[in-house]
């Protein structure tokens, strides 16, 4: 694609194919050209800025592939869809309560073993509350930041080594343009993410290739409200 956008270039400007990187660095902008310290820095501080986020993508849980679309926000409001093995899971989280809901496969496969027919379907027509321990981990903002290991989002990256981390040609996302950083902590797997140029430079797209803890999340609708409603009292689960 770099070769046929040389020569492309070269022709239409009637110069010679080795001129394309002059092109590279006229359309390519000043955030991009910046070093991956600089740029994970900028990231950094521009997600600590946010106070709401949609997330949504497939990711590997211990070998299992899940299907995710969920929104949260820092005031612990949470609501969204997860798909395990072709079957979803709705969950909401208002505060220090919070809700799932879901067809009888997802439960089989979070619960590891056969549960009764019976209580399968309930499962699947009433909300059951989450216990108070399991709220704090259920769509914790902080935690969905951290997911994956490609950046930690604080001052000081400690996740990943920024020196070390390649900075990939500049492209667009939804519009926008972005820059990939690459990087490949432990030397067992790379860990990427795609950086907005423009500000406020929002981490729009995380991917890991780990085997088991892996897969592809996008990051948008940063700052929306998330909107939540607590399951009515005769929709809940009673022992």
């Amino acid at each position: 694609m770099r070769t046929i956008r040389c020569v492309a270039v070269s022709v239409a400007l009637t110069v010679a194919a080795s001129g394309c990187s002059v092109y590279d660095d006229l359309t390519t902008s000043d955030f991009a050209k910046q070093s991956g310290e600089s740029i994970i820095a900028a990231a950094s501080a521009a997600m600590q800025d946010v106070t709401s986020m949609r997330l949504t993508g497939q990711v590997r849980q211990a070998g299992e592939q899940l299907f995710v679309d969920v929104s949260v926000d820092r005031d612990n409001r949470c609501t969204g869809t997860v798909r395990i093995s072709g079957s979803h899971l709705d969950v909401r989280r208002i505060g220090a309560r919070a809700w799932v809901k879901g067809e009888s496969g997802a439960f089989k496969r979070l619960g590891g073993s056969a549960l009764p027919a019976r209580t399968l379907d309930r499962l699947s027509r009433s909300w059951l509350p989450i216990e108070r321990k399991a709220v704090r981990s259920l769509c914790d903002f902080e935690e969905l930041l951290e997911a994956f290991e490609v950046v930690a989002f604080d001052e000081r990256p400690d996740d990943w080594d920024s020196a070390a981390a390649t900075v990939g040609d500049e492209s667009s996302i939804d519009g926008h343009p972005v820059v990939q950083l690459t990087a490949s902590p432990g030397g067992g797997h790379d860990e990427m993410v795609w950086v907005r140029s423009e500000s406020p430079h929002h981490v729009v797209r995380i991917e890991s290739t780990a085997t088991r803890d892996g897969g592809t999340i996008a990051l948008t609708e940063f700052g929306d409200d998330v909107d939540v409603e607590a399951p009515a009292r005769k929709d809940i689960l009673r022992p």
